[in-house]
C-alpha cells in the first residue's frame, strides 16, 4: 500500500455509497479505526470485510492518535472511519491529521459522501462561496457567538442540528433571521429524503417532521438598501438613549446598510446639533 494512514469516508445513509475504492482500501489495511465499532459492523458485514477494529472517538482521539501513529511507523497501516460521512469534519479525524503532518506520516484522504455538500447542493441556495458552521452549540453563549457571526455572514451557512434541538433553532432564527430562506435538509440519501425549501418567517414548525439528522442550509445576509439615514433615525436616537457612542453607533449601522461609517458619524452629529439649537 502506498500510505500508512487512509482516511475513507461513509456513507451519511445509504450503505451503498461507498466508493470501490473505499471497500477495496478497507479490505487491504491492517486496521479499521472506528468511531463507534458497533455501528461500523453493519458497514463491514454489509461488504464481507473482516478486519481488525480498534475504536477511536472524540473521547480517547488524543491517545489514540499517538498509538495510531506509533504502530503506523513500525509499518501497521490504518483505515480511518467514522459512524457517517467524511472523517475530520465534525467527527474524530482532525487530530490526527495533524499528528501526521507533525510526525511524518504518510497519509491521504478518500472522496466520498459528506453530508454538508449533498445538502448545500440540494438546498438551491447560491453555492459558489459558503461557510460552515458545524453543529448548534448547547450552550446560550456558545449559541449568541454563532448567531452573531451567522448575522454577518453574506455567504450560504450550512449547520448541523438535532431533531430535539431543532425547533429551538427555528425560533432563535425567526427572531435574528426573518427575512433570510433556510433549507432543512433531512434523512439524506434515506428512503425519506427530504429538503424543505422556506422564508423563515414563514415556517410552519407542524411541516416539519423531527426525525434524522438534520443539516441546516441558511442563505446569506440581505443587504437593506436605504436612500437615506433618516431611514435609520429611529434606530439611531434609541441607541444614543441607550448611552451608546456615536462612532459604535456608526459601525452598528454601516453593517446593515450601504453607507460609510464617516457619512453615518456625520449625520449623528448633525442630529444632536439640531436637537440642541
Amino acid at each position: 500500500m502506498d500510505y500508512q494512514i487512509y482516511f475513507i469516508p461513509t456513507p451519511i445513509g445509504n450503505l451503498e455509497d461507498m466508493t470501490i475504492r473505499a471497500i477495496n482500501t478497507l479490505k487491504e489495511v491492517d486496521i479499521i479505526a472506528c468511531e463507534d465499532t458497533r455501528e461500523s459492523k453493519k458497514l463491514l458485514d454489509y461488504y464481507q470485510i473482516k478486519k481488525s477494529t480498534t475504536s477511536y472517538h472524540k473521547f480517547n482521539e488524543q491517545s489514540k492518535s499517538e498509538e495510531i501513529i506509533k504502530n503506523a511507523k513500525n509499518g501497521i497501516s490504518y483505515g480511518i472511519i467514522t459512524d457517517q460521512g467524511m472523517p475530520g469534519i465534525s467527527d474524530p479525524g482532525h487530530i490526527l491529521i495533524k499528528k501526521c503532518i507533525e510526525e511524518n506520516v504518510s497519509y491521504t484522504i478518500l472522496p466520498g459522501a459528506s453530508a454538508l455538500i449533498t445538502a448545500l447542493v440540494g438546498s438551491g441556495l447560491d453555492n459558489d462561496s459558503f461557510s460552515y458552521y458545524g453543529f448548534i452549540p448547547k450552550k446560550q453563549k456558545d449559541k449568541k457567538i454563532l448567531y452573531d457571526k451567522l448575522s454577518k455572514e453574506d455567504k450560504t451557512s450550512i449547520i448541523f442540528d438535532t431533531p430535539h434541538n431543532l425547533l429551538n433553532t427555528i425560533k432563535d432564527f425567526k427572531e435574528i433571521f426573518p427575512e433570510r430562506k433556510l433549507c432543512l435538509a433531512r434523512e439524506l440519501t434515506k428512503k425519506f429524503e427530504e429538503y424543505l425549501l422556506v422564508d423563515i418567517d414563514n415556517i410552519d414548525e407542524e411541516d416539519i417532521t423531527l426525525k434524522g439528522e438534520f443539516v441546516l442550509v441558511l442563505s446569506g445576509k440581505v443587504e437593506k438598501e436605504s436612500n437615506s439615514l433618516d431611514d435609520f433615525k429611529e434606530e439611531i436616537d434609541e441607541m444614543l438613549d441607550n448611552g451608546i457612542k456615536t462612532k459604535e453607533i456608526s459601525k452598528i449601522i454601516s453593517e446593515k446598510s450601504n453607507f460609510p461609517k464617516n457619512d453615518i458619524y456625520e449625520y449623528i452629529l448633525k442630529e444632536q446639533k439640531s436637537k440642541r439649537s
